[in-house]
């Protein structure tokens, strides 16, 4: 699913027209763009957890030359999918639950 097909599913289901949903979309994404910019979490309840998180430094080589090069640290964006999301890919499974 790509960005049009989740605005023509909201469109639907919400009963809006594509560009009011298209809209709300972009208003979403850019919000959680924006917090994890300022790096802030964002957590959506049964869906997920979108946090950024550091990538250390290290020593690479460039692909062209293949002579050493040092590649800095970098902020990655990650999500981490929710116990709802979870139990709705793996039904009957007992997702975070204790083992016995």
């Amino acid at each position: 699913m790509n960005k049009a097909d989740l605005t023509e599913a909201l469109a639907e289901k919400a009963d809006i027209p594509k560009v009011r949903a298209a809209q709300y979309i972009n208003i979403i994404v850019e919000a959680i763009h924006e917090a994890l910019v300022d790096g802030e979490k964002v957590t959506i309840s049964d869906f997920g957890t979108f946090t950024v998180r550091q990538r250390k430094g290290f020593n690479g080589r460039n692909p062209r030359s293949g002579q050493p090069q040092a590649v800095g640290p970098k902020r990655m964006p990650q999500f981490r999918a929710g116990k709802g999301l979870k139990e709705a890919l793996n039904p009957g499974d007992d997702v975070g639950g204790d083992e016995a």
